[in-house]
């Protein structure tokens, strides 16, 4: 698509307009709310000024009864006392419930944001007492992994402290430390060498395993706090996502076919129309193959593992990493780690310890998430099995309440299990996982995951059309925050060290699908450090380059700021109306069905391009243009401006893709550049790919056998 064609100047023409004129509604909005906020204060003095003399004359009143009562033998004064205490305590309560969510029954309302309700508390009480010996508690560290209450509450603590937080920069340990001294006992404690070590070994096996191929000779090792092994919690990916194991020789087809416990059809995406109008299944949008199998991370990781060490790969298991030390001395070339007993070199070092890894947070310099994606949710059986083969990409059952918009996620489990029981074909499953999930900010305001967990148990018999939670036995409790920067992917900070996957912020701000984003990137990823590690170009510039600049996933951010409520908005006059998530995403999922699956499919799967952004975004303008103010109110105009950028690189990236496989050819082949150019070049090339949203699988694997 060029830049002149009518098409896109139409498409360019119309969204100015929409955004002149947003922005003239919203500066006469905001003109409005700071009247609209002035009146309310001065109205707030004089309540509170009537109040003081109110409260006084009540004081003056209670002390004269209680005397009275003591002048004739009555109850004492500490009893007048009590009174006065329980009453404003429960005046207190009754502010305090009306600012709870109002869906919250039995979680009492308390300024400890980490207590636990009654419901929370008895079916974790359940789940404990069916756990066998041999399932003992947690497998698996890291999101997701987490399942007890003791874990509830330490992940709370964590939220609860993310959100007090100023946001500004603050002075955290070092824990990447650059030197450029040499001392006779580092020559002497000189200890085990690799050219990579991964830090971080759920999914970081995975990169491990794909270096630690015969073929690229290296010695690869894998640092884990904790056992190196999966969760229990199923994951969800395609087929062929996964296949790129098999193609990069992890797995064989008969390990893909045993990892992965079952695929499930349709895929339903659903939007709560509080209106009535419409019938629940024609709010519905129906695709297929859409992250519709179930994958056991337990035998991914096996599997992952094996082949890793057969090649040669070397794991520390439960071994906390301490420290990293970067000489920058030339006869020093390596990082060292810290592990305790003893200490490991690496030409590299690979973060893949989530977005908690203290070398991010180091990295990173106290920065406060700019957004967090709260989930929570259950394993249970005793669903219905001749209804439980559908999965439910997203979908809602209430509107927008208290400054929060519910989303959720529903995919049969354990389909595997009953097919092994019974010898036969059938992989059909009274077993469901079910996710509630809402995008937010990280503001001291925001709920405690415990109380959105009782949200959740208000609302999941309503979704899942049960008449209540008794219908079904709790397998186990899930729950997370996962945060993102708009900052992303983080660039390498220092030399030799590299952060992949969610520790560098690459995943999806919609989604946050951690397997999905690990498999897409993989390829790339590994072609590029063994690259790296060939002409020894593994200097913080050098390894910026692999995690560059890419459109598309900046420009995903508008679309969860759209999908998100904004603290303080319920008390403006000029917000958007209750309904108005629900109104967007099915006005822009209905877009993108009538535009077909090349619009619909990639944006399920978090992959946006230019060519189909620009169709579905032409199509709303011009067929729901009274909806547009409504969308500039939600968003602001600045996050729409900044947006607007990001869109533009898009289309220039898409415009430039076609440049991208004959120059990765050349830069490889040819004899004038030098090793550093050609590989800083290839990279850019791969960034105008992927960042375009145009990479796939096969073209890496074909870039790989050249």
């Amino acid at each position: 698509m060029s830049f002149f064609d009518p098409f896109f100047l139409s498409f360019a023409f119309s969204l100015f307009f929409d955004l002149w004129s947003g922005f003239s509604l919203l500066c006469f909005h905001n003109k409005q709310h700071t009247r609209h906020r002035k009146k309310k204060k001065e109205k707030n003095i004089k309540q509170s000024s009537s109040s003081f003399v109110v409260r006084a004359k009540r004081r003056e009143m209670t002390s004269l009864l209680c005397a009275a009562l003591n002048a004739v033998g009555g109850a004492p004064t500490s009893s007048s006392s009590s009174f006065s205490s329980s009453k404003k305590s429960s005046l207190s309560l009754g502010r305090k419930s009306r600012n709870t969510f109002s869906f919250v029954s039995d979680a009492k309302v308390n300024d400890d944001d980490e207590i636990l309700s009654e419901t929370t508390k008895r079916i974790a009480e359940q789940i404990a007492s069916r756990r066998t010996e041999n399932e003992g508690g947690e497998k698996a560290l890291g999101s997701g992994g987490q399942t007890t209450v003791e874990s509830l509450k330490r992940v709370d603590g964590i939220w609860k402290r993310i959100k007090s937080s100023e946001g500004k920069t603050s002075r955290r340990r070092e824990f990447v430390k650059t030197i450029q001294t040499t001392t006779v006992e580092e020559e002497e404690g000189e200890g085990k060498k690799f050219d990579v070590v991964v830090c971080g070994g759920t999914l970081g096996i995975l990169l491990a395993a794909t270096l630690q191929q015969k073929e690229n000779n290296l010695k690869v090792g894998v640092i884990e706090r904790g056992k190196l092994q999966g969760r229990e919690q199923e994951w969800n990916v395609t087929r062929k996502e996964l296949s790129v194991l098999c193609a990069l020789n992890v797995l064989t087809k008969e390990d893909l076919d045993e990892v992965i416990c079952g695929e499930f059809n349709p895929i339903k995406c659903g939007f709560y129309d509080s209106t009535g109008k419409r019938r629940q299944e024609e709010n519905e949008i129906v695709t297929e193959n859409v992250l519709n199998c179930g994958v056991s991370p337990t035998r991914l990781i096996e599997k992952c593992r094996e082949n890793f060490e057969l090649n040669g790969g070397v794991v520390f298991e439960e071994t906390s990493l301490n420290g990293v030390t970067i000489n920058e001395e030339e006869k020093h070339e390596c990082a060292r780690l810290d592990i305790g007993s003893e200490t490991i070199e690496a030409r590299l070092v690979v973060d893949a310890m989530g977005f908690g890894s203290p070398i991010t947070l180091q990295a990173r310099n106290g920065e406060k998430p700019d957004g967090v994606c709260v989930v929570v949710g259950t394993c249970a059986e005793g669903f219905d099995e001749a209804k439980n083969v559908s999965a439910d990409l997203i979908y809602t059952c209430t509107d927008i309440s208290e400054e929060r918009q519910y989303f959720w996620e529903a995919f049969p489990a354990e389909l595997d299990k009953k097919k092994k029981s019974s010898n036969n074909n059938n992989t059909s499953s009274n077993v469901r996982t079910t996710y509630m999930f809402s995008y937010l900010d990280a503001k001291p305001e925001r709920p405690s995951i415990a109380r959105i967990l009782d949200d959740y148990w208000n609302l999941m018999p309503k979704y899942q059309n049960l008449n209540s939670l008794d219908d079904v036995e709790f397998k186990r409790i899930l729950f997370g925050y996962f945060p993102t920067y708009r900052n992303s992917p983080l660039k390498a900070q220092f030399d030799r060290v590299l952060q992949i996957g969610d520790a560098s912020g690459m995943q999806s701000p919609l989604s946050f699908g951690g397997l999905a984003c690990m498999l897409r990137h993989l390829p790339r990823i590994s072609l590029a450090l063994t690259e790296a590690l060939e002409a020894d170009i593994v200097d913080k510039k050098a390894l910026g380059t692999i995690n560059a600049y890419q459109p598309a996933l900046s420009a995903a951010w508008l679309f969860q700021r759209c999908m998100s409520v904004q603290v303080g908005s319920s008390s403006s006059p000029f917000v958007s109306s209750k309904t108005f998530i629900n109104d967007l995403m099915r006005i822009n999922f209905g877009v993108m069905q009538n535009l077909g699956d090349d619009v619909l499919k990639p944006f399920l799967q978090d992959v946006i391009r230019f060519k189909p952004l620009t169709r579905t975004l032409l199509s709303m303008t011009k067929n729901n243009i009274a909806f547009v103010p409504s969308i500039l109110l939600q968003a602001g105009v600045e996050p729409i401006a900044d947006w607007f950028r990001h869109f533009v690189a898009l289309g220039v990236y898409d415009f430039l893709e076609p440049v991208v496989e004959p120059g990765m050819t050349w830069a490889k082949n040819t004899n004038a550049l030098s090793p550093r150019s050609k590989f800083f070049l290839r990279r850019y090339l791969e960034a105008i790919e992927y960042g375009a949203g145009n990479d796939s699988v096969d073209k890496e694997i074909q870039r790989r056998s050249r």
